[in-house]
């Protein structure tokens, strides 16, 4: 059975992704960013995973990769620039046969690779980067980038392991660019949450929502929400392994509505603030001591992993296409791209 077409929503939504960085990638100055240049890195691409050889060495997949050999046979490789939302709706509702190679990078999000087997689909998705400051924006405006480098800070991966590992080397022998994981910190995940749950609070005249709207828009939006916490014990039992807290949609208005009016220092996080005095009331359990981790939080807008794992949900548009959701949204996407831009390229202990 062929597989469903990946092009049929946007790339971004319903699909878990591995979280990665990547170095500036190298292409010339004279290099012109399209969807004709990028279809021979797609032509380039197929051919070594078809097995073709590379530098004289046999660089495509074997037949002892068991993921990919369950997929079938190689059918198609597509590298193309990533539209804007509404542009990749507008595409798909008229001809999403025709692909418009000269759609410049000016206009589009990122680039997306897809590798279509006979009975499964892998993409991957790298975004550009943004100016400072523009957090709002679905994208950034044209970047100059006379050094001769393109900024696509940050990978989504959906590729199995030996077809990320051949896709990762691409990049690097191709572009001269280095690929790394992202991690990212408990006061990272925590942080992201409060300012999901903020931006979703907030209406589209910039006013916060009432407390009858809030409570239907988290309820909405966000539904259960599951917290998982680990342990930083190097000296622990290994039978601990973590604790999952499950929150029900009816519970988290009020959840919130009890942090604001626990007085803690060190910023405004109602959630986080109820949930930790909440829990060291209930199981003892001190949150706020650094060896207690919040290692991933789930909830009906999005998951997010402290391994460096994202799955966000398609947002819920109003009429004219926007929303809370979508705005925080994203919000949440370009903060990643902020995030994966700087700093070092790898670090252990995950991205403040």
């Amino acid at each position: 059975m062929a597989p469903e077409n990946p092009d049929q929503q946007y790339p971004l939504y319903n699909t878990t992704f591995s979280l990665y960085r990547v170095s500036p990638l190298y292409t010339g100055s004279d290099f012109s960013l399209n969807n004709a240049t990028l279809s021979q890195h797609a032509r380039r691409f197929r051919d070594i995973l078809a097995g073709e050889v590379l530098r004289g060495v046999r660089v495509g997949l074997g037949p002892d990769d068991n993921v990919l050999a369950r997929a079938g046979a190689l059918q198609t490789v597509t590298w193309k620039l990533l539209l804007e939302e509404e542009a990749w709706a507008a595409e798909e509702e008229t001809d999403s046969g025709n692909e418009d190679t000269t759609i410049s990078l000016a206009i589009n999000r990122g680039m997306l690779v897809t590798v279509t087997y006979e009975k499964m689909a892998y993409r991957a998705v790298l975004l550009r980067a943004r100016r400072e400051g523009n957090f709002d924006e679905t994208v950034d405006s044209a970047r100059e980038d006379d050094d001769g480098f393109k900024h696509f800070p940050l990978l989504l991966s959906k590729l199995p392991g030996p077809l990320r590992e051949t896709f990762v080397d691409y990049l690097s022998t191709t572009f001269d660019s280095r690929v790394s994981p992202l991690r990212l910190s408990s006061t990272y995940l925590t942080d992201t949450f409060e300012k999901y749950l903020a931006d979703i609070s907030i209406g589209e005249d910039g006013e916060v929502l009432d407390i009858a709207e809030r409570s239907r828009s988290l309820r909405n939006v966000i539904k259960e929400t599951a917290v998982y916490l680990g342990f930083d014990l190097p000296d622990g039992s290994a039978s601990l392994k973590g604790i999952d807290i499950q929150i029900a949609r009816e519970d988290l208005p009020r959840i919130i509505t009890k942090g604001k009016q626990v007085a803690r220092t060190g910023g405004d996080n109602p959630f986080l603030n109820a949930l930790t005095t909440y829990i060291k009331a209930h199981l003892a359990l001190n949150m706020a001591d650094e060896r207690v981790k919040i290692v991933r939080i789930a909830c009906g807008a999005f998951v997010l992993g402290g391994e460096g794992r994202v799955k966000i949900t398609q947002p819920l548009s109003n009429t004219d296409g926007d929303s809370p959701q979508s705005r925080a949204t994203r919000r949440m996407v370009n903060d990643l791209i902020s995030v994966a831009s700087g700093g070092a390229l790898s670090r252990d202990e995950g991205v403040p």
